[in-house]
């Protein structure tokens, strides 16, 4: 997808010759701040994301697989993305644990959100099937809301004894016959697959959503550079937590004091990963990651930043920055 939007621009200036035009009259520095401009415009993204299926997300690295659980259905389904459309590899029947979100240890519900396949591994008894997948419950959000528990699996049946077949839950895990777990394992493998858990139906993220998270990402790391301390803030939901724990009163305070060094700043984002994160509270929520470069005079950075944002008012709220 990433390509798709770096040759959609170049063929736009191609054939304005704006580019070379800017490039004769500033250097290589004007032509520059013209793209991080149109970075910068929901426009631009309605144009360059609108042939593209991101009904699950948008995926810089097309690779990457998207299994996405329907608790209220019992299904399971592994999904791709090629040539910006949707392929499904393989959809399975499974049970999980009771509905709704999970609060606490011990309350036997599956979990509702976006988790990441940590590791394939050998369950410790055959009770679980022969092999299990672990997933990364629970995610820095889940923490800072207090959500305790851990040990959610993708595994199998009982492999002796009791199959449950007529057993409907789990104690929050989600189960499959072993037959379709071993089908699953041939797809997945070792991959760090994203896994989106619902309550009701699939989650289906909006491309004009996705416009707008992509234009205000781009002009929150504007305002982030050049030190505009108001405008980076504006970005920030009132209910904001960084992943320390620290609220918007005092990260707002820390930054002010960063930005009055009025430091050169070089900050540079790829391998962006934008995904519908579901919830049972009817908020328009999305998880966003991204690797990032970081120079400034006092610090550097390389790694990854992982962003749960909202979507209010046609504006991306940042809640967590991990």
């Amino acid at each position: 997808m990433k390509k798709i939007v770096i040759l959609l621009l170049a063929a736009i200036y191609a054939i304005s010759g704006e580019l070379e035009d800017l490039y004769l009259k500033g250097g290589i520095a004007a032509v520059q701040q013209k793209i991080e401009k149109n970075l910068q415009s929901k426009e631009y993204w309605d144009n360059a994301l609108k042939d593209l299926n991101l009904t699950y997300g948008y995926y810089s690295n097309s690779d990457r697989l998207i299994i996405v659980v329907d608790k209220t259905a019992k299904e399971i389904s592994i999904n791709k993305y090629e040539n910006g459309a949707i392929k499904i590899l393989k959809n399975n029947e499974i049970i999980t644990g009771l509905m709704g979100e999970k609060l606490v240890e011990g309350d036997l519900k599956t979990p509702v959100g976006v988790y990441e396949i940590t590791r394939r591994f050998t369950p410790p008894t055959t009770y679980y099937g022969p092999v299990a997948f672990s997933l990364s419950y629970p995610n820095l959000y889940d923490k800072l809301r207090k959500r305790t528990g851990s040990g959610i699996w993708i595994h199998g049946y009982p492999m002796e004894g009791d199959i449950r077949e007529n057993e409907v839950e789990t104690k929050g895990c989600v189960a499959m016959k072993n037959d379709l777990l071993l089908s699953f394992e041939d797809v997945v493998q070792n991959n760090k697959s994203i896994v989106i858990i619902n309550e009701k139906g699939y989650p289906k993220a909006k491309n004009s959503d996705i416009a707008i998270i992509f234009a205000n990402l781009f002009a929150w790391k504007d305002a982030w550079t050049i030190s505009d301390l108001d405008r980076y803030l504006s970005f920030y939901s009132s209910d904001f937590r960084r992943f320390d724990g620290m609220r918007l009163n005092e990260f707002s305070a820390m930054k002010k004091r960063v930005f009055s060094k009025n430091e050169s700043k070089i900050i540079e984002f790829k391998n962006i990963t934008i995904v519908p994160y579901p919830n049972t509270e009817g908020k328009n929520s999305y998880r966003v990651s991204f690797d990032e470069k970081y120079r400034a005079d006092t610090y550097k950075f390389d790694g990854n930043k992982v962003l749960y944002v909202n979507i209010e008012n046609d504006q991306m709220k940042i809640l967590i920055e991990e």
